[in-house]
């Protein structure tokens, strides 16, 4: 078997020595963490120290960032979305260095309220203008250089790799707390309403030599229209054919102006990780998008990722494979398999909703190594029973 990673928030090694966990961790088949070090908010129901629940701060840095990685114009985290030294983190290296165990930074980029309420310019924007302050622009400049700096701080850490999430467009529903609309949208419309119009995406697309002013008319029009009535489009599907039969051929190369933005942004994040000689993990989390398809990857356009490209640039493909039944797990492998230059991670939810047994967990993990895939990682330690754990050992042990 290759390499499996178990994912982890900073909980665990808040309360446990890391050099308890990290053994503990190899012996039930694990060769490494990915340690959350940058992460939105969330309430956790924790079993592994627990019962417990547990929060974590919107885009906070469980480490002291090093300010002189970022470049002048970049937007640097505040002193106080941060913990005020790096002993966690020196605590965790040295237990894997001391096990020959790996740690990987699992880090949130564009998903961050703390920085969006601070810097309300650096957010996603509509074309009404109302403002998603969780949900920062990856084309803004100034965003742009805030990823690479935490990118730049990360590699210099000691750590062996990053397991970038969020690093790309959202949806109108991204989970903010209370969320609430009252009137039934359909996923067309959701996706116009969070479409990114700020200066830098509309900057872009009139660089193509684009006529913007009619786009904006148009989507603005589609939008007022569908909020003063109801909405046509419920239950049909999202797709580039149907929003170019909705809103017209120009808002196809207005959603590739904006892909080509996060593929910028991925080269310049990749140029640090090589020059660091550390790996870079797209975690992927488009099967999330719709959890009753088997070509989740093709959903990934939503939220401005170009796969074929992405994948030429990382290292590995890494998508949340969660799902309930082995066949399921496997079609969903296979068609990444089939669609991504790059080699893939799949991560498996060993827990509940997905894993009912230890049988279903052992059938997952046989079906992905049947289609070749070597390297297994599993979402989230802090919420584990020594069960869970358990099972994990025996599945890879298999």
């Amino acid at each position: 078997m290759g390499r499996h990673n178990a994912f982890t928030f900073p909980y665990t090694f808040f309360r446990e020595r890391a050099s308890t966990v990290i053994p503990e961790l190899r012996e039930a088949g694990f060769t490494g963490i990915n340690l959350a070090l940058n992460y939105h908010a969330s309430r956790d129901f924790l079993l592994r120290q627990g019962p417990a629940l547990e929060y974590l701060a919107d885009g906070f840095h469980y480490y002291r960032p090093n300010h002189s990685k970022y470049p002048l114009e970049a937007i640097t985290p505040h002193e106080s979305d941060a913990l005020p030294d790096n002993r966690m983190l020196d605590e965790v290296l040295e237990a894997a260095t001391a096990e020959n165990f790996e740690i990987n930074a699992w880090a949130v980029f564009m998903h961050n309220s703390a920085i969006g309420m601070a810097h309300p310019d650096s957010v996603v924007t509509n074309v009404l203008g109302n403002k998603f302050l969780s949900e920062l622009c990856p084309a803004n400049p100034a965003v742009a250089q805030y990823a690479l700096g935490m990118t730049r701080d990360l590699a210099s850490r000691g750590i062996n790799g990053i397991r970038a999430e969020s690093l790309h467009f959202h949806g109108a529903r991204h989970g903010e707390h209370h969320e609430r609309f009252f009137i039934e949208l359909s996923a067309i419309t959701e996706f116009l309403f969070a479409l990114c119009f700020c200066t830098y995406c509309k900057k872009n697309y009139e660089g193509q030599n684009s006529d913007l002013a009619p786009l904006v008319a148009k989507v603005s029009s589609l939008l007022l229209t569908v909020f003063e009535g109801k909405d046509p489009w419920l239950g049909k599907k999202l797709d580039k054919q149907a929003l170019a039969e909705i809103v017209g051929e120009p808002i196809l190369k207005y959603l590739a102006s904006r892909e080509q933005a996060v593929v910028n942004l991925y080269k310049k994040i990749a140029e640090v990780t090589r020059k660091a000689e550390i790996t870079l993990n797209f975690v992927d989390q488009s099967p999330l998008l719709d959890m009753s398809s088997e070509d989740a990857i093709s959903n990934s356009w939503q939220v401005g990722i170009d796969n074929s490209q992405i994948s030429q640039i990382i290292t590995r493909y890494e998508p949340l494979i969660y799902r309930g039944q082995s066949d399921q797990v496997a079609s969903l492998a296979s068609n990444y398999l089939s669609n991504v230059a790059s080699e893939i991670t799949a991560i498996l939810r060993p827990t509940y909703p997905d894993c009912t047994s230890s049988h279903n967990l052992l059938q997952k993990v046989d079906a992905l190594v049947g289609l070749g895939v070597q390297e297994i990682d599993f979402y989230l330690l802090d919420t584990m029973r020594k069960s869970d754990l358990e099972n994990i050992k025996n599945a890879l042990k298999n």
